[in-house]
C-alpha cells in the first residue's frame, strides 16, 4: 500500500497478480449481482439491479481483479463497498473475496484500503456488521460494539410500515 493513500499496489499471489481499483463509477451493477451471487453471498441474494445501482451512486466500490497475462480488468476476486457521512462516520459492506482466491490477503489489502481511504474525510469511527468472519476484522482494531458506549439498533422497513411510519 502506497503512503499517499493511492490505489494499493498489485498484490502477486501463487493464482496470479491481483490489482486493485476503484470502480465506483466504471462498476457494471450486473457484473456486481453476478459476482456476489456466484459467491453465495447470502445477505445479498435478493438485491435488484435497481439496488445495486443505487448502492453504487452512494457509496465507493473497492475492487480486486485477477490481471491476465499482459492486460488489466481481469476476473472479479473480491469487492468491498465504502460509505461515510465524511464527519463523524464510516462503514464498510459487503467486504467479499471469491472462495478460490480466499486466504491469500486480498480482503486484508481491500479493508486497509477501505480504512486510509481519504474519501471517508474525517470520521471519528468505522463500523462493520458481521455473522459470519468476526475471527478477521480485531487484526484492524475493530472490536464487538458492546465494548462502545451505546447500543446498536435496527428496524425493518416492514416494522415501520407497520406502525405507520413509512
Amino acid at each position: 500500500m502506497t503512503r499517499d493513500f493511492l490505489v494499493p499496489e498489485p498484490l502477486p499471489t501463487p493464482r496470479g497478480t491481483v490489482a486493485f481499483a476503484d470502480e465506483t463509477w466504471t462498476m457494471e451493477p450486473r457484473e456486481l449481482q453476478i459476482f456476489f451471487q456466484a459467491e453465495e453471498v447470502y445477505w445479498t441474494a435478493e438485491r435488484t439491479l435497481a439496488q445495486w445501482r443505487r448502492l453504487l451512486a452512494c457509496s465507493r466500490m473497492l475492487t480486486a481483479r485477477l490481471v491476465p497475462e499482459g492486460s488489466m480488468g481481469g476476473r472479479l476476486v473480491g469487492a468491498t463497498r465504502l460509505w461515510s457521512d465524511h464527519a463523524y462516520e464510516a462503514k464498510l459492506y459487503d467486504v467479499v473475496t471469491s472462495r478460490d482466491m480466499m486466504g491469500l490477503g486480498i480482503a486484508s489489502v481491500l479493508v486497509e484500503w477501505a480504512l486510509r481511504h481519504p474519501w471517508v474525510g474525517e470520521v471519528q469511527r468505522f463500523l462493520l456488521e458481521t455473522r459470519d468472519a468476526a475471527h478477521f476484522y480485531p487484526r484492524f482494531g475493530f472490536r464487538p460494539a458492546g465494548d462502545l458506549e451505546g447500543v446498536h439498533m435496527r428496524v425493518d422497513v416492514a416494522e415501520l410500515r407497520r406502525r405507520g411510519l413509512r
